[in-house]
Formats: structure tokens, C-alpha cells, sequence
């Protein structure tokens, strides 16, 4: 019987004839000499030659690309969002893979961004599809994915330094925020109950889109009325936040219906992506521009204009206070108001019955 192929072999020390070797079986014994009839000396080199097989080796002089992949590779499983470095990955590959990291300077940056804006994709209906130029928050993403490739680089000796990439300013987030009546016609317009259900969670959680869709059953305590957003990455934090009353009864029929541990289901299946039908739904609801991000913008800004405090706001979102404060401030109820009183009352004029007081 065949021996089974193990996913990292056990390297093991063996001696013959004084010399010391590595050995291990991979689809039959193989072995490398440690060049050492010295113990100590070849306990070494074992300990290096093992942590020599869990990294990637080193192209001779690597490209954009294999630097692009070999940061993929890194990331997989240890980050949530590695579906949307692989989109940033394609399209610097098409403009910059050929190139080797000495060929980034700022002047190449700026002509990447030239390309990407011209490059553009296409937006629409099937039959009315017109091409829209890439926007610079698109771009200047993709440049900070790559500066992350490079800086992963550096630290596996892949390349000496680190070359000087350049971003595209993004343009300010848009302060969009739907109203009860408009977010009302988002979830009416829902035809879908997978769609509907994730409007409802990011509306009453105020959770990203990606912790909604990786929600599971076992993180939502029905009876506790609570849910575990699990663990962020990163400064991406999450959240345990109770089920609000407007969201139970959404929950509670999905959960009878569940056919798998995803909460987000469609056909029995997890959903990995649910922008075609929200941007749908949006559509049906005459809301132009709506995201499913601006979910969390709005559970957010319904929370301050109801004057919960900016702490209490930050927990529930599982962001920081400053964050809450700069953001969402000004929908508070009192924001700058003591400071607008205090000049009216500064500058007010003096009455005549406060001079006759006198």
C-alpha cells in the first residue's frame, strides 16, 4: 500500500557514515546533505532548510506580476477582502506586469493612472451599455494594493527596496444617506428574500457588506437576541449588536427557512456577491447611486440624528469614536449648537431692559 502524500513532509536529521543529511518522503525518500559531520551545525542547517521550504522561493529577478502573485498567494485565507485584491491584481498585471519594480517611478504611476482613467468599464443595461471612465478611488485602491505587494516584497528579500508609487487624490466620499421613506422602498422594491434580508441586516446592524454576507446561524443568538459579527481584519472591526425589533421578524422567517449555515443564501448556497441584485432593487426603488455600503452610512446617521452618543455609536458600528464624530457629527441634534449660542449670546445687542437692570 502507497504511503500518503502529506500536504508538508516531516523533514527529519539522519547520519551515515559520520555526515549528517535532511530526509524526507514526498512521493519517495529524498534527502539533501547538511555538509556537516558536526551535530549542532547540522541541527542548523535542518532548522533553516525547513523554514527555506514554507516561503515562496525568490524569482532571480522578479517581475510586477510574480510579485502580484506571490502577495496573493500570502493572503489567501488570512484576509476577507481577497476577492477585491485579486480585481486590483488584474488590472495592475495589464498595465504594469512586464515591467521589474525598478521601472516604478512617479512619472509611470501617473501614466498608470492615464491608462486605467482611459481604459474606463462599462456601466448599464445589456442593451444600452456605455463605457464609463475608472474612477480615481478605484485607482488609487489598486495603487495601494500594489504598494502592499512591494512592501511584502521587501520583507521576503524579493527586492531591495521599495520604489515610489504615486496615487490618484480620490475624490471625497459622497454623504448619501437614505431616509425611512426611501429605505422603506429599497426593501419593498426587493424581489428577491436573500436581497431583502441583507438590506434589512445592513440597515439594522449597521455591519459592512462583507460581514453580512459571511454571517453564519450559529452567529445569531435569536432567543439572547443577539449577534457575533465575528472577528474584522485589520482595522476592519466587528461588532456584538442586539437584533433590533424592526430586524426580528426578518430573521425569524429566514431562519425557518434556512437550508444552510450561510444566513445570505440563494439556492441553498452561500452568496459571494450581492451587488447585482441590490443595484436591481435600487433601480426598481428610483435610487440612483445607492450602494450597498451606504447601508452602514445609514444606520449610523439614523443613530446620531437620534442622538445616541457618539461612544455608544461607535461600538454598536464597531468603529471609533473620532470616526463617528468626523463623519456623522454633523447629523447630531446639538452639533455646534452650544457654540452658535455662545456667539449669539456675545453678540447679541444689549436690550433695553437689560440696560435699565443696570
Amino acid at each position: 500500500m502507497a504511503r500518503p502524500r502529506l500536504a508538508q513532509p516531516r523533514y527529519r536529521l539522519a547520519e551515515r557514515a559520520g555526515r549528517f543529511y535532511v530526509r524526507w518522503w514526498s512521493a519517495g525518500w529524498h534527502r539533501v546533505s547538511a555538509r556537516t559531520t558536526d551535530r549542532r551545525e547540522a541541527e542548523r542547517f535542518l532548522a533553516q532548510f525547513v523554514a527555506g521550504t514554507l516561503e515562496p522561493a525568490p524569482p532571480a529577478q522578479p517581475t510586477i506580476s510574480a510579485i502580484l502573485d506571490g502577495y496573493l498567494a500570502d493572503k489567501l485565507g488570512r484576509v476577507a477582502a481577497h476577492p477585491t485584491l485579486r480585481y486590483a491584481c488584474a488590472a495592475l498585471r495589464r498595465h504594469l506586469g512586464d515591467l521589474a519594480p525598478d521601472h516604478l517611478t512617479v512619472a509611470r504611476s501617473r501614466l498608470y493612472a492615464r491608462q486605467r482613467r482611459a481604459e474606463g468599464h462599462q456601466v448599464g443595461p445589456a442593451d444600452a451599455r456605455r463605457r464609463k471612465p475608472t474612477a480615481d478611488g478605484t485607482i488609487a485602491r489598486e495603487i495601494v494594493t500594489l504598494r502592499a505587494a512591494l512592501k511584502w516584497a521587501a520583507g521576503q528579500r524579493w527586492i531591495a527596496s521599495i520604489p515610489t508609487v504615486e496615487a490618484p487624490r480620490a475624490t471625497p466620499p459622497r454623504a448619501r444617506w437614505l431616509s425611512r421613506e426611501e429605505a422603506g422602498r429599497l426593501i419593498a422594491a426587493c424581489l428577491m428574500p436573500h436581497v431583502r434580508l441583507f438590506v434589512a441586516l445592513g440597515l439594522y446592524t449597521a455591519a459592512r457588506s462583507g460581514a453580512v454576507l459571511a454571517l453564519t446561524w450559529p452567529q445569531v443568538d435569536l432567543h439572547a437576541g443577539l449577534i457575533y459579527l465575528g472577528a474584522g481584519t485589520g482595522n476592519k472591526r466587528r461588532a456584538v449588536v442586539p437584533i433590533a425589533d424592526a430586524l426580528r421578524p426578518y430573521l425569524t422567517e429566514a431562519r425557518a427557512g434556512a437550508t444552510c449555515a450561510a444566513v445570505i443564501e440563494h439556492a441553498g448556497r452561500p452568496v459571494a456577491s450581492i451587488k447585482t441584485g441590490f443595484m436591481a432593487a435600487a433601480a426598481r426603488a428610483e435610487l440612483p447611486g445607492v450602494t450597498p455600503h451606504i447601508l452602514r452610512h445609514t444606520a449610523c446617521t439614523w443613530m446620531v440624528i437620534a442622538g445616541v452618543p457618539p461612544g455608544e455609536v461607535a461600538r454598536f458600528a464597531g468603529m471609533t469614536e473620532k470616526m463617528v464624530e468626523t463623519v456623522y457629527g454633523k447629523h447630531s441634534p446639538d452639533y455646534l449648537r452650544r457654540a452658535a449660542a455662545a456667539l449669539s449670546g456675545s453678540l447679541a445687542p444689549k436690550t433695553k431692559t437689560a440696560e435699565a437692570a443696570k
